[in-house]
């Protein structure tokens, strides 16, 4: 069989040639590794499904393509492209050609040790989400290892999974229009280059993002999916003739958030207070053009979030998953907090964004005041 490198790139691919192959290999952006390659990544990611785990990738390839007789020695082409290079993981999509079809995966790599725990982590998490939920907002998991790489007296290992790939799925950022003078989301698209969003397609990416994580928060016991945010590109959109779709890319932990408030102590119902409040304070957070410095998303997305927190608890009531009482004694609820009590609801918040996440607390303190204004005004105005 075929097998081909390349790297993915805004305007088209690149195939790797042995030039680029030779270049060392970067644990993250600003570091390289002492001694892998390029060439050395791309080998790993083509033994780890060929050669180490070629029975497994055989069945998942059989899965995908629907045909339960396809042999391993029926496929006729690998390309395993490079598409991204994070702080804890680096992705790759492999796309493999049998018979006139095609399907498409993804594999994760972690390097670094924290990298890889988490990874293994993430893996697991995946695995049981896709196990509890009839949704498909997260990738579902196939399998994980261990690849072995030498390099003369030198090793490494390096850990990885493969995934479900959402194809035709875009990162978004924050970014700045230099011709409208203002702020608006910037859609990543590889295929038909990079192009800023409409109001209302901006309004539905978060609307979506916000649904996503509140069908998944369980009221029970306070677990949801965490950490995300927008800066690491977890959200990601597909749009087709204007129609929005989004999903969820990564899946790190699903546990309560808030541990420093006994379970047995903390009300469910206050609970899904402060994972709301909680949600249209992160929905707002980003880094300006995915790199940047920290970016606050416009007001609009307070009742982006609104809308699809009450979107995603209709859908758990429904199912029989939301389990404290009526939707609308939450709403009321909410409408019943004046600003001041906003803030001393959110007072709690902080410790957690203290600790968690330091980066983004002094952008989140010089917004507050106006945040709770404005979400208290929304949810004032807010209808089921």
């Amino acid at each position: 069989m075929l097998t081909e490198y390349i790297f993915s790139a805004q305007k088209g691919d690149i195939y790797a040639g042995p030039d680029e192959l030779t270049l060392p290999f970067r644990i993250s952006l600003s570091e390289k590794h002492p001694f892998l390659t390029l060439g050395d990544y791309f080998d790993s990611i083509r033994d780890f499904i060929l050669r180490d785990h070629r029975e497994a990738f055989e069945n998942v390839l059989r899965k995908r393509l629907n045909d339960a007789s396809m042999g391993f020695y029926e496929i006729e082409k690998v390309l395993i492209r490079s598409e991204k290079h994070g702080a804890l993981y680096h992705l790759a999509s492999v796309e493999v050609f049998t018979n006139g079809r095609s399907t498409k995966l993804a594999v994760s790599t972690a390097v670094s040790e924290y990298g890889k725990l988490c990874l293994v982590r993430e893996f697991d998490t995946l695995r049981s989400l896709n196990h509890a939920f009839n949704f498909s907002y997260v990738p579902e998991p196939y399998l994980k290892g261990v690849v072995k790489r030498q390099v003369g007296s030198e090793k490494e290992s390096l850990v990885m999974f493969l995934t479900e790939w959402f194809e035709d799925y875009h990162e978004w950022h924050l970014s700045y229009d230099e011709d409208m003078k203002e702020q608006r989301v910037c859609i990543w698209d590889l295929k038909n280059g990079h192009r800023f969003a409409t109001r209302e397609e901006a309004f539905e990416i978060f609307r979506q993002a916000s649904r996503i994580l509140t069908l998944y928060y369980d009221t029970q016991d306070f677990s949801q999916i965490y950490p995300w945010h927008h800066a690491a590109g977890d959200f990601i959109v597909k749009s087709e003739d204007r129609v929005i779709e989004v999903k969820l890319a990564s899946a790190r932990k699903y546990k309560p958030v808030m541990a420093f408030m006994s379970k047995e102590a903390i009300n469910p119902m206050v609970s899904l207070v402060y994972f709301f409040l909680d949600l249209t304070i992160r929905m707002r957070l980003d880094k300006l053009d995915g790199v940047g410095e920290t970016a606050w998303a416009d007001g609009f997305t307070i009742n982006a979030t609104t809308t699809g927190f009450f979107d995603g608890l209709l859908v758990m009531e429904s199912e029989g998953r939301y389990n404290l009482g009526n939707i609308v004694d939450l709403l009321s609820l909410l409408k019943g907090f004046s600003d001041n009590e906003f803030r001393k609801l959110y007072d709690s918040l902080l410790d957690l964004y203290r600790y968690r996440d330091p980066g983004d607390l002094a952008v989140i303190r010089a917004n507050l005041g106006n945040h709770i204004s404005r979400l208290h005004h929304v949810v004032q105005r807010f209808r089921l």
